[in-house]
């Protein structure tokens, strides 16, 4: 065998060796407590970890959840609007506000 051709075949298997080594050292207990600590280090949360504001805008960003949110988003718009439209005027002929939340003229009903 060549010179070359000798010193191909042995940087092959260094490079196995050493790939295996590094494959080697990442089982174990030790390795995973390892890595669970550098993944607490790194500071990025899974959803899981996400409360509030930052999981709400987490969910949004799939792509899965945009029809949702656009028709999550229409139902509360018209909620606002129909909350904004309904006047003391509204309030005061409305006989379930008036039952519930109003006068009383039908306080014996409920």
């Amino acid at each position: 065998m060549s010179d070359a051709k000798y010193e191909e075949v042995t940087n092959y298997f260094k490079e196995r060796m050493a790939e295996s080594k590094k494959i080697a050292a990442g089982r174990g207990k030790e390795a995973r407590i390892a890595a669970a600590e550098a993944k607490k280090a790194s500071g990025v949360q899974t959803w899981r970890q996400m409360t509030g504001v930052r999981l709400m805008a987490h969910e949004i960003s799939h792509v899965g959840n945009k029809p949702f949110m656009i028709g999550f988003a229409v139902v509360a718009g018209l909620g606002l609007v129909a909350q904004t439209k309904f006047s003391d005027d509204a309030k005061a002929n409305s006989e379930y506000w008036s039952t519930f939340h109003g006068d009383g003229k039908k306080a014996g009903h409920h």
